[in-house]
């Protein structure tokens, strides 16, 4: 499990924060700018593997990881000028998950390997040992970055405006999200889950009555019910693993 949980780290990080408007235009128009999105993901596993790269199996997989995401990506891509909806965004996101727990076969995931720097970097070595940071990480990334990703997808399946073009969703209205999703994340395990879903709450009124982008008030419910079952069923299963 301790090497799984930085790998899907690793996953959350290329795939979101890192996949850019530019790499997203650039990798629907040229296969080259798939190799640099699975070049990125690639370099950013090997960095969170390093206690892990002494192991032949560990460097095959890492290379097999590679491997697999360019193709479901090349893959993507081809049915993308057909098909890009809510099922598509989490069929590939399943096909990722389904490629990462393939590590458990691994005689080396069964080893905790701890990572172990020089004096001066004891800090990023406490947050890579501990599973506390880590998952803080996954859940932070899932629920701002992923799930804003997911949020428009919902947006675009019940509601009446496709955020997504060819260059993917605008930088204003991705972190616009990103960052009301972080205030979300970041109030809870500050103050109260009160607080958090109050914010909530309010910010999705607010965006209701401005934007509109909802075909009706039945809409407009089952949009921000599906964005309040993601956003704290995910926040509720990350506590249960930290035992907050």
């Amino acid at each position: 499990m301790f090497w799984f949980l930085r790998l899907f780290l690793a996953h959350l990080i290329a795939d979101f924060p890192l996949q850019t408007n530019k790499i997203f235009e650039f990798k629907k128009s040229t296969p080259y700018g798939i190799l640099i999105h699975t070049g990125i993901y690639f370099l950013i596993s090997v960095v969170l593997s390093i206690p892990y790269l002494k192991n032949l199996d560990a460097l095959i997989f890492l290379i097999f990881l590679f491997l697999v995401h360019t193709f479901i990506d090349i893959s993507k891509i081809r049915k993308a000028s057909s098909k890009d909806g809510l099922k598509e965004f989490l069929l590939d996101q399943v096909k990722h998950f389904l490629s990462l727990i393939l590590v458990f076969l691994l005689p080396s995931s069964r080893e905790v390997a701890y990572l172990s720097l020089p004096r001066g970097l004891e800090i990023i070595e406490r947050v890579y040992n501990s599973d506390y940071y880590i998952l803080l990480g996954i859940g932070y990334f899932f629920v701002s970055f992923a799930g804003t990703i997911f949020y428009f997808y919902i947006v675009k399946t019940f509601g009446i405006k496709n955020f997504f073009s060819k260059s993917g969703i605008s930088v204003k209205s991705k972190y616009s999200e990103v960052l009301l999703r972080s205030i979300i994340f970041f109030v809870y395990y500050r103050f109260s889950f009160a607080a958090s879903l109050f914010i909530f709450v309010a910010l999705r009124v607010s965006e209701i009555l401005i934007n509109k982008n909802y075909k009706s008030a039945l809409s407009a419910f089952l949009i921000t019910l599906y964005d309040f079952v993601f956003i704290f069923s995910m926040i509720y299963f990350l506590n249960t693993l930290l035992g907050t």
